[in-house]
């Protein structure tokens, strides 16, 4: 029986030469723990928090009156007296409240570097989480952990490769439990291949299309939050007319829960079935470099920027191209182009109601997205330093390859933008 067992050191604040040779990643498995195991899930997570919150108002305290802030080694030094103070906290894993003051170092660590927002104060909600840093071990679907009596049963659906480091256990709101462990291996990872302007696509991300290819494929968004508008308007109605603190209003919050979990997977499901195919057809993905977060600053646009997911697909598509030796490039998100002409260049004053523009100097008719894509990938080209041919004529093999692998797939909402579409 194999079994592997987590010796990782605490997290120091040192650059390490070797860090970069290594490859770290993280496996997300469901966990099932009994009554008892539950429970102490449950201490162990409002206990982190309650360490969270005491320790970010000391340091805001100590700001306000001295002007300077805790480093980790002071909040390290007074965590015993506090844990004298609160004897319930004994019974807590110490190495996970030595965690939690680490990730609130490198909270404050990330704001001063402008990385993040400052730490805010941790509410006691139906979620949560705590680290496991070392003293653990992994066996037979089961994990062992420090001041768990019984091992805590668990799913795994596919096999841990590497030495594992870490582990973090938490709690979705509707009530699952699921534990990742993170592993770190000597794994190199793929060359990537020569940039060729023949197996590259531009990519236009949109509300109505999700995604552009400059192929001339368009794949339209799953609009995954839209369609389930009606059923979470039922529930939360529900569940506003359930008293506070009831069992009832409990059940109706599981149950909006699971419905945004459900829009969550659908969504992820999606996400994963688009990039996979991408990163097996083309070897080199252009794609704009957009600021989600000013766009969602749009009330109007908000809602279906964050149902489409943009963000999270396009770190899953980066992700996936680096694993498998391909290519992705970020053009500016100030260069034209929507607005260019992608046959003469012609750079148009182009309004953003406008779906479809003619030209004023080659008269040529373009669809914003298709334009957009073949722009993206132009750039994307002179960028890498590639030289790109003029007239390009649209493959249509890569075409009817790209729709079977998506309808291959189950993702049916996938259509060629040309009249005459091709046989699959």
């Amino acid at each position: 029986m194999q079994e592997i067992r987590g010796l990782a050191p605490p997290i120091v604040y040192v650059f390490n030469t070797n860090y970069l040779n290594n490859m770290f990643k993280a496996y997300r498995f469901r966990m099932y723990p009994d009554e008892d195991q539950r429970v102490l899930i449950e201490k162990h997570i409002g206990s982190c928090r309650f360490v969270w919150n005491h320790f970010l108002g000391l340091r805001n305290k100590r700001y306000s009156e001295t002007g300077k802030g805790m480093s980790y080694k002071e909040m390290a030094s007074l965590l015993p007296a506090l844990k004298k103070d609160h004897e319930w906290l004994n019974e807590i894993n110490s190495q996970s409240l030595q965690q939690t003051l680490m990730h609130l170092d490198g909270a404050f660590h990330r704001f001063f570097r402008k990385l993040a927002r400052y730490p805010n104060f941790r509410k006691k909600r139906n979620s949560g989480s705590f680290s496991v840093p070392q003293h653990f071990a992994i066996s037979d679907n089961h994990i062992t952990i420090p001041k768990f009596g019984s091992p805590i049963r668990m799913f795994m659906h596919r096999n841990i490769a590497g030495e594992a480091r870490s582990l973090t256990i938490s709690k979705t709101p509707s009530g699952k439990y699921y534990v990742s462990i993170l592993t770190e291996s000597s794994a190199i990872l793929p060359e990537p291949e020569k940039i060729e302007s023949r197996s590259s696509v531009g990519m236009d991300a949109g509300i109505t299309g999700f995604l552009t290819l400059s192929d001339g494929i368009q794949i339209e968004n799953s609009k995954n939050l839209k369609k389930s508008e009606r059923k979470l308007a039922k529930l939360q109605k529900r569940l506003s007319r359930k008293q506070k603190g009831s069992r009832n209003r409990d059940k109706a919050r599981i149950k909006v829960a699971r419905t945004h979990e459900h829009i969550t997977n659908q969504r992820n499901d999606f996400h994963n079935k688009v990039s996979d195919v991408l990163t097996r057809q083309y070897n080199t993905m252009a794609m704009e470099d957009l600021n989600v977060s000013g766009m969602m600053k749009n009330h109007h646009l908000a809602g279906s920027i964050g149902d489409a997911g943009w963000s999270s697909f396009f770190t899953m598509l980066k992700t996936k191209a680096l694993s498998r030796g391909k290519n992705t490039i970020e053009i500016g998100r100030f260069d034209p182009s929507s607005r260019m002409c992608s046959n003469c260049g012609y750079v148009y004053g182009l309004k953003l109601s406008e779906r479809e523009w003619t030209c004023p100097e080659c008269h040529n008719r373009h669809d914003r997205e298709w334009n957009a894509a073949i722009n993206v990938r132009k750039f994307a080209l002179i960028k890498a330093g590639v030289p790109t041919d003029r007239g390009e004529l649209t493959p249509v093999d890569t075409v009817a390859s790209v729709l079977s692998l998506l309808s291959r797939e189950g993702v049916t909402q996938a259509k060629w933008l040309k009249q005459e579409a091709p046989r699959l």
